[in-house]
C-alpha cells in the first residue's frame, strides 16, 4: 500500500525575517534594515490571515543599519545618523515606528503596497482595489483594500506634519527633522483605521512604550532557568504568533500567524493544547483561561482531525489519537496549576464528553487500546496502536480523574497494563504495533518516548524506557544525527528537529539535556528561533521557519526541565 505523505518543504537558505506584534496585529518585518514588509490580522469571518503585503509596505531611508530585540522582541534599527524602533502596543490593534535622530538632519519614510493577502497553509492574493486617501477630520492617512466590501483598511498619522506628501499606493513622506513616531491602525474599514490611529497618537510613544515592556516584563517575570534570553525569545514569540485576537475580536489558536510557516493559519490541538497551551500557562493563567474555553467551544466538535480552520470545522482531515487526548490533558493541566473550577468544569463538560466519546470509538475490540489514524507527524501510520499515543491518553485521564467525575483512573491503569503488555518488544517499546502481531521500532520527535517519564506514564528508572531511551539516542535509530548540532529526527524532516531538543530537556538525561542547551545557546536556528529542523552541521533551519507552537513547547522545556 503506498504511504502517502505531505511533508515538510526543506529549505535551501534561510529565510530572513524578524517577527513581530501583539495578540491584535501580526508585523513581519526585516532584520538588517527598518523595512516592514507585512502588516496583518486573523480573521474568523475569513477563517485566515489577513495581510498588507508590500515592496516592502514601509521603509526608513538610510543604509548601514544594524539590528536587534529590545527585550527579546521588540525590533530596533540604528545607523550613526538614525534609530528606529518597531512598537506593537499592548492591546492595541497598530503598530508605531519611533524615528530618533542621533544628528540633524530630513528623514524620509517610503513603502508600497503590492496585495492583500489571505493565508491558511498558502497564501491567495485577494482580488481587492486599492483605495488611498487624506481624512481631513481625524487627519489620518487612509489606504483600503476594496472587494464588494472593504475587506482591510489601514490608517497612518505622524506626531509632526511632514514637510513632503505623497500618499497612495506607492509613498513618500518626508521631514525636515525628528524626533517622530508613525502610527498605523488596522480595522475592519476606513472609520476604524483613521479613529484608531488618531487613538494611538494620542496616546503617544511613552505611554505605549511604557505599557508594552511592563507587559512583557510580567510575561517573563516567573522564569529563573538557564539561557533566559532564549527563553524570553520563544516565549514571547509563542504568546504572540501561536494565538491572536481576530478582527472581530474574538482569540483563535493557530500553529503560526508567521507567513514562513508552511501550514501557518490553521488550528492543530496539538500545537495550540500540547505545546503551547503548558508555555502560556506558566506566563498567563488568565489568558490561559480564555484559550482553554475557546479550543474546548469552538474546536473540540471535531476532536484529533488533522488541521481545523480557525472558524472550527476540518481543514486537512484524518484523526489523530494524540490531538483527541490533547483535550483532556490540557484541563488536568490547568485546573493543576490554578486549582478546582467547578464552574469551568461545567460549561466545558458537553464538548470534553464529546472528544471522550470519539476517542472511544478508536478502541480496540477487547483491549484498552486506541488507534490513530495519523501519526505526531500527520502521517500514516505503519500499525494503527501508537504506544506514545496510547501513553499520553493514559496521563490525561488519569490526572484529568481528580477533577472529574467517572471512571477515568480506571481506564487509564488499563490502558498502562495493556501498554507493558503489548508494546514490549524485545525489551524495549516498540513504537507502533497490533497487539500481539507485527511492531516498529521507531520515534517521532513531536511525539517521543523520551516524554513518557516527564508525563508521568513512568519512571526514568523504568529499564523498558531506559533501553527505548538508549535506542532512540543511539546510532541504531537512522534518524539519530550527530554532528555539531545533534539532535533526531523523523522521515518526515530528516533532520535533527527542535522538538528533539525539548525532548531532551525533558528526559531527565543530563547528557542529552546539556547537548541541547549547548544547540539552542550556540545554533543559529532562523533567526534565533528553534524551526521544526536544523542543519547537524550549520544550526541553520531546514524545515518548519516561524513555528510559533514550537517556540511555545521549547520556553517551556526550558521553564519545566530537570536539572
Amino acid at each position: 500500500m503506498e504511504t502517502l505523505l505531505t511533508p515538510a518543504p526543506v529549505l535551501v537558505h534561510p529565510p530572513m525575517h524578524r517577527p513581530a506584534g501583539n495578540l491584535e496585529v501580526h508585523v513581519e518585518a526585516h532584520p538588517e534594515a527598518p523595512a516592514v514588509e507585512r502588516l496583518g490580522v486573523a480573521s474568523l469571518a475569513l477563517n485566515g490571515l489577513l495581510d498588507w503585503v508590500g515592496e516592502p509596505l514601509l521603509a526608513v531611508t538610510g543604509e548601514g543599519w544594524r539590528g536587534g530585540r529590545v527585550d527579546e522582541w521588540v525590533p530596533f534599527w540604528e545607523n550613526e545618523a538614525l534609530r528606529v524602533t518597531l512598537l506593537a502596543p499592548w492591546g492595541e490593534r497598530g503598530v508605531a515606528l519611533r524615528l530618533e535622530p542621533k544628528a540633524a538632519g530630513p528623514l524620509r519614510v517610503e513603502g508600497k503596497a503590492a496585495y492583500l493577502g489571505l493565508r491558511r497553509f498558502g497564501e491567495e492574493r485577494l482580488r481587492a482595489g486599492l483605495y488611498a486617501a487624506h481624512d481631513p477630520w481625524t487627519g489620518s492617512y487612509i489606504l483600503e483594500a476594496r472587494a464588494h466590501r472593504t475587506l482591510l483598511s489601514l490608517g497612518l498619522q505622524a506626531d509632526r506634519p511632514p514637510c513632503r506628501v505623497d500618499w497612495g499606493e506607492r509613498f513618500v513622506l518626508e521631514w525636515a527633522e525628528g524626533p517622530l513616531t508613525l502610527y498605523l491602525a488596522l480595522a475592519p474599514e476606513a472609520d476604524g483605521a483613521r479613529t484608531t490611529a488618531l487613538h494611538l497618537r494620542r496616546v503617544g510613544w511613552e505611554a505605549l512604550w511604557r505599557r508594552t515592556r511592563q507587559a512583557l516584563a510580567r510575561l517573563v517575570a516567573a522564569y529563573s532557568g538557564p539561557l533566559p534570553e532564549v527563553y524570553r525569545r520563544h516565549l514571547l514569540f509563542a504568546y504572540f504568533y501561536a494565538q491572536a485576537n481576530t478582527l472581530e475580536g474574538e482569540p483563535v489558536v493557530l500553529t503560526s500567524r508567521s507567513s514562513r510557516y508552511y501550514v501557518s493559519g490553521a488550528y492543530w490541538a496539538r500545537d495550540a493544547l500540547l505545546w503551547f497551551f503548558p508555555a502560556l500557562l506558566r506566563a498567563d493563567p488568565l489568558r490561559a483561561r480564555e484559550v482553554l474555553r475557546v479550543a474546548f467551544r469552538r474546536y473540540a466538535p471535531w476532536p484529533g482531525e488533522h488541521a481545523q480552520y480557525l472558524g472550527g470545522p476540518p481543514l486537512y482531515p484524518g484523526f489523530e489519537l494524540d490531538q483527541a487526548a490533547a483535550y483532556p490533558l490540557a484541563l488536568a493541566r490547568y485546573f493543576e496549576a490554578v486549582g478546582p473550577e467547578p464552574e469551568l468544569l461545567r460549561e466545558l463538560r458537553e464538548p470534553l464528553e464529546g472528544v471522550l466519546r470519539r476517542i472511544a470509538e478508536e478502541k480496540h475490540p477487547t483491549l484498552s487500546l486506541y488507534r490513530t489514524f495519523l501519526s505526531p507527524t500527520d502521517d500514516p501510520v505503519r500499525e494503527p496502536y501508537l504506544t506514545y499515543d496510547n501513553a499520553l491518553l493514559c496521563v490525561a485521564l488519569e490526572r484529568l480523574a481528580p477533577f472529574y467525575p467517572g471512571e477515568l483512573r480506571q481506564e487509564a491503569r488499563a490502558i498502562r497494563e495493556t501498554l507493558y503488555r503489548q508494546a514490549e518488544r524485545e525489551g524495549r517499546f516498540a513504537y507502533s504495533f497490533e497487539p500481539g502481531g507485527p511492531y516498529t521500532f521507531a520515534d517521532e520527535p513531536p511525539g517521543s518516548l523520551l516524554l513518557l517519564p516527564h508525563l508521568g506514564f513512568c519512571s526514568r528508572q523504568d529499564p523498558l524506557w531506559q533501553a527505548t531511551a538508549l535506542w532512540i539516542l543511539g546510532p541504531d535509530n537512522p534518524y539519530h544525527y550527530r554532528g555539531r548540532f545533534p539532535g533526531e529526527g523523523s522521515a518526515h524532516f530528516p533532520f535533527p528537529s527542535g522538538f528533539a531538543l525539548a525532548n531532551r530537556l525533558l528526559s531527565g538525561l543530563v547528557r542529552p539535556a546539556e547537548e541541547a542547551l549547548g544547540v539552542l545557546a550556540q545554533a543559529p536556528l532562523d533567526q534565533g528561533y528553534v524551526p521544526e529542523s536544523f542543519d547537524p552541521e550549520t544550526g541553520e533551519v531546514r524545515t518548519g521557519a516561524g513555528f510559533a507552537a514550537m517556540a511555545g513547547w521549547v520556553a517551556y522545556a526550558l521553564a519545566a526541565r530537570r536539572p
